[in-house]
């Protein structure tokens, strides 16, 4: 397995783990918070790949350019 697939799965369980962290602590679990958190949690595990792609690639763990 690549490591860029592997970073993508770890990522897209950042989100999925993130999204349900928020909406386990606040409390309120209705149409609107449900999609606000969705969407932020898409943009966190967006913004967590491309910061740990930058890191590894950083101290040389994924080749520059490996997708």
């Amino acid at each position: 397995m690549k490591p860029a697939v592997l970073l993508t799965l770890c990522s897209i369980a950042f989100a999925v783990l993130w999204t349900c962290g928020m909406l386990w602590s606040s409390g309120v679990i209705d149409r609107t918070n449900v999609i606000i958190l969705s969407i932020c949690g898409a943009f966190a595990g967006v913004a967590w790949y491309y910061a740990m792609r930058w890191v590894f690639q950083f101290i040389r763990l994924v080749p520059p350019g490996d997708r």
